[in-house]
């Protein structure tokens, strides 16, 4: 959603970029190249924001995960007792709140020991490890969690993004993965919006910025 909010801001600030140079610079109805000069500063403009964002996204995948690795209070509970799939999977989640990512690693994979085919918790340990960066084992897990219920939101969204950003990049199959979730109305609920429309010009480039006033709204 973050990211729909910039790509938003930028689209708005390029329009109006181009809608004053263009009166400044057609003030006396004689340039006939006012609107490519318009257009030009319109994309100056627009590459300036990008790349702000560009070094902000940058700076913060790389910045130590703050959710992995520090203690953090939690309203929620442990199980009572750890006997089934589902007792080990909530302790997962109940130790990735707290931030012990290693231990809901763990209780994870104990639930699936108990329950092969139980998609959440292959989910759960695979964004748990994308949390801790290591992508490598994480798209196995969503793969298995998108073969055992293939419109599973969350899990499309996060090997989506495994595709788009991360690991084996592989924009198409990033496309495919958030256009299901548009498919399935997940729109609303998540910032898949902003990760498609990146996806489909194939990161920052001169497409995207071309592209940000009319594609972007064109996510349904």
């Amino acid at each position: 959603m973050k990211l729909l909010i910039f790509l938003f801001f930028i689209a708005i600030m390029a329009k109006l970029a181009y809608y004053f140079s263009f009166r400044y610079l057609n003030r006396d109805k004689k340039r006939k190249d006012a609107k490519q000069k318009a257009f030009i500063v319109a994309m100056v403009i627009a590459l300036i924001l990008i790349s702000l964002l560009v070094v902000a996204m940058y700076r913060g995948s790389r910045a130590p995960d703050l959710q992995c690795g520090t203690y953090h209070a939690t309203t929620s509970y442990p199980p009572a007792e750890l006997k089934t799939a589902m007792d080990y999977f909530a302790q997962g989640n109940y130790d990735y709140d707290t931030g012990d990512c290693g231990k809901a690693i763990d209780d994870y994979t104990m639930a699936i020991s108990l329950n092969p085919n139980y998609p959440q918790a292959y989910n759960n340990r695979a964004y748990t490890f994308m949390r801790m960066r290591n992508y490598a084992q994480a798209l196995p897990d969503l793969d298995q969690a998108i073969i055992l219920n293939p419109n599973y939101i969350q899990a499309l969204m996060n090997r989506g993004d495994i595709h788009n950003y991360y690991f084996e990049i592989d924009r198409q199959q990033a496309v495919a993965d958030y256009e299901k979730v548009i498919s399935l109305g997940g729109a609303r609920g998540t910032s898949v919006c902003g990760h498609l429309f990146l996806a489909r010009h194939d990161g920052w480039n001169l497409g995207t910025i071309i592209g940000i006033p009319t594609d972007i709204f064109s996510c349904h």
